[in-house]
């Protein structure tokens, strides 16, 4: 089930050979094959992270989150059991080590340190903004990880609590801020302008700037629920920074080259065809709206209508994703102006300024080519950010924290509210992993669970 995608790094090999090959017979160099290093260079880490971090958040999670949110259903195999929330240990173990092996914090680290050795913030800060979205997502998913003593010599680590590690993201993307900014008065050394091998942004800093901004605006919304107006206050501040623009939305990295294509295309177009189907939930209320973001997310069936499957998962006529979405070289959204957008709103709502909600509000509503509003709601918001963020991870995170919309459940089910540890990839080798009875059903920042459905 599991498919990573491989970008192409034959661009970068000529540059690693040639600068080998210049003086290699001369020094210390005379013990070393210089084509045969054994450590990578900062562009290959670059890659290597982007590819492992687009697995993670545009592959199994997506898919799996998108089907209990009833933005997509399971229509085949095991995507009907996890549509009715059945899964064990191993189920997500790839995704565990996405985070922490080749191309997560390890390669994340080895980035940081070899850039930071080097003078180079620039480099610092991109791997410091990677390393913030992955820990972050992983204490999203599971709640107490192990953070601070991962990656080190200690063989069997300890989790942090999952409030801890948000702390320790917050600290690490302001960090990341202050080395993307190359300012010699905030960081030692820095070298500019960046001419990496960035897939993501091209190599413009004030983008990856913005998105540092949105993350750290996202993550603060994730604890609300337990810190309340401080939280959103926060948030609020953070996400005047952020991401200004569509132009600005951070997406994967695809391409119509075939080691490139786009994960949802591979699965249900090469892979798992049927498996998942569009969800009866966000198309009926696409269609109830009259929404233009029903023939962009999807297809019609062979019926020429548009048709989801149920909650709980079922075999059927159904609808798939539309052609633009099913495009090899479509870029999946992962953090966008949408959500930025979306996070002011409700900040600011939740804070009592009403009418700063509502312009921002409205200012996502005109980028998705949606009506705007005189007035705005709650619910009106989490629901937008709903339908904004589909096939992203976040849209699973926001249901945890608010329990909106409220999407039916599969019967006699409730939507889960973390996923268990891994067993052959972390609990089988570290006592400090607990057994699934012994394992929470929710995490420290979830202060309802489980949601209720409808009625």
């Amino acid at each position: 089930m599991h498919r990573s995608i491989k970008l192409a790094l034959s661009a970068l090999l000529p540059v690693v050979i040639l600068a080998g090959c210049s003086d290699w017979l001369t020094g210390n160099k005379i013990s070393q094959n210089p084509n045969a290093p054994t450590v990578a260079g900062k562009d290959p880490l670059l890659v290597a992270i982007g590819v492992a971090q687009t697995d993670l958040q545009t592959g199994d999670l997506a898919r799996l989150f998108s089907v209990w949110m009833q933005q997509m259903g399971g229509s085949d195999r095991q995507y009907i059991s996890f549509a009715q929330y059945q899964f064990d240990e191993d189920a997500f173990s790839g995704d565990w080590s996405l985070v922490y092996t080749g191309g997560g914090l390890i390669d994340q680290r080895a980035l940081e340190k070899q850039a930071l050795s080097a003078g180079d913030s620039i480099y610092a800060g991109i791997a410091k903004v990677w390393e913030a979205l992955t820990i972050g997502t992983a204490a999203d998913l599971w709640g107490a990880i192990p953070y601070s003593q991962a990656v080190d010599t200690i063989a069997k680590p300890d989790t942090d609590s999952q409030q801890m590690v948000y702390t320790e993201v917050q600290a690490s993307l302001d960090s990341a801020i202050d080395w993307l900014k190359c300012d010699t008065t905030l960081v030692k050394s820095c070298k500019g302008p960046f001419t990496g091998a960035d897939l993501f942004y091209n190599n413009n800093m004030a983008a990856w700037i913005e998105l540092a901004h949105t993350l750290k605006a996202r993550f603060y919304m994730h604890v609300a629920p337990q810190l309340g107006d401080a939280a959103y206050t926060a948030a609020l501040a953070q996400a005047d920074s952020g991401i200004s623009t569509p132009d600005n939305d951070f997406k994967s990295f695809q391409s119509s080259n075939p080691n490139e294509w786009n994960l949802w295309f591979q699965f249900m177009e090469n892979n798992r065809s049927g498996y998942i189907s569009a969800g009866s939930y966000l198309v009926n209320l696409l269609k109830s709206t009259s929404d233009p973001r029903l023939t962009a997310y999807f297809s019609t069936n062979s019926s020429g209508q548009f048709a989801g499957a149920p909650a709980g998962g079922a075999s059927g006529d159904y609808s798939s994703l539309s052609d633009a979405r099913l495009d090899p070289a479509f870029r999946q959204p992962i953090v966008t102006y949408a959500e930025n957008q979306l996070i002011m709103a409700e900040a600011a709502l939740r804070l009592g300024q009403n009418g700063l909600a509502l312009t921002a509000y409205n200012a996502e509503r005109m980028s998705q080519g949606v009506p705007t509003k005189g007035s705005v709601t709650l619910n009106d918001i989490l629901t937008e950010k709903y339908i904004a963020d589909f096939q992203e991870i976040e849209t699973w995170n926001d249901y945890k924290r608010t329990c909106q919309p409220t999407v039916p459940l599969s019967p006699g089910g409730v939507i889960p509210g973390r996923l268990l540890y891994p067993l052959s990839t972390e609990r089988n080798a570290n006592p400090n992993i607990p057994a699934p009875s012994a394992q929470p059903q929710f995490n420290w920042n979830q202060t309802t669970f489980p949601c209720p459905g409808p009625g």
